[in-house]
């Protein structure tokens, strides 16, 4: 099921693993600039992200534990 946002161009989903013991992660990409500092920074749609991301995640992937939204934008600063 896809997440439904515009914003989401690809979800995988990986371990974490650390020697306390292992976390179930979603990660979304995204065309959104995620700091906060570029000009092109939307707040309302990386916050409109989050809540999709967390809404499929309750819907969808009851085991994940954590969301991580990575940038795929080249001009990052």
């Amino acid at each position: 099921m896809p997440l439904g946002n515009p914003h989401a161009s690809n979800i995988m989903f990986t371990l974490e693993v650390s020697p306390t013991g292992m976390v179930d992660v979603m990660v979304v990409e995204t065309d959104l600039h995620l700091n906060a500092k570029h000009p092109q920074y939307d707040a309302a749609a990386v916050n409109k992200l989050l809540l999709d991301a967390r809404k499929y995640l309750e819907t969808n992937a009851n085991h994940v534990t954590n969301i991580k939204i990575v940038s795929i934008c080249n001009d990052q600063i």
